[in-house]
């Protein structure tokens, strides 16, 4: 499979790895750079940027364009710039408004929940299989997202609709007050865990 990462930060860096190391091949851009030629080509498109950017790049002449019938990953959250709250939420999602300004593409929410130190060290192989909620209103481009995150060695967990992403954008922002507000740092994460 052909996948753009738009993004070479904290998230896009360690995807790019471990996609590329699973087959894939794998085209990773700054959010500065011009990516239209890489999107028309790719099956599969990953936001690895901030909200704010995804939003300007969904903006760009020829984006709309160029993502047309294709499955787009929304990897961002919408923080606030101290990254202790969220700047939209519960009415709607990051997800939901990217997908708002990209009507003709499919977006499909997924690797928000997961702080970059700890996907790093997945790159690394020292953390055991991570869980990835996928969230998206098409099933054949969840099904291609999900297939994505086991090549990868990790673990996805269907979330249902977009509509969810509303909960999993807050997941993440608890996540942060409890890294750094509450002192437990960027190496930790969700489970999901069955009883019984």
């Amino acid at each position: 499979m052909r996948i753009a990462i738009l993004g070479k930060g904290n998230m896009g860096a360690p995807l790019a790895r471990l996609i590329e190391a699973a087959g894939h091949q794998v085209e990773a851009f700054a959010s500065t750079d011009d990516p239209l030629e890489a999107l028309a080509a790719a099956d599969l498109t990953l936001l690895a940027v901030k909200y704010e950017q995804a939003r300007a790049l969904a903006a760009q002449p020829g984006v709309a364009e160029a993502l047309a019938g294709k499955t787009l990953v929304d990897l961002t959250n919408p923080l606030a710039p101290d990254f202790m709250s969220l700047t939209i939420g519960h009415s709607t999602s990051a997800a939901e408004e990217i997908a708002r300004a990209l009507p003709a593409s499919t977006v499909v929410k997924a690797f928000n929940t997961i702080f970059a130190a700890v996907l790093a060290g997945h790159a690394g192989g020292t953390v055991s299989p991570l869980p990835v909620f996928v969230a998206g209103d098409d099933p054949a481009a969840v099904e291609s997202v999900a297939g994505l995150v086991r090549d990868i060695g990790m673990t996805a967990i269907p979330a249902g609709g977009l509509t969810n992403a509303r909960y999993l954008e807050p997941m993440t922002e608890m996540m942060i007050q409890l890294g750094y507000g509450l002192g437990h740092g960027d190496r930790i994460g969700f489970a999901l865990v069955a009883a019984g």
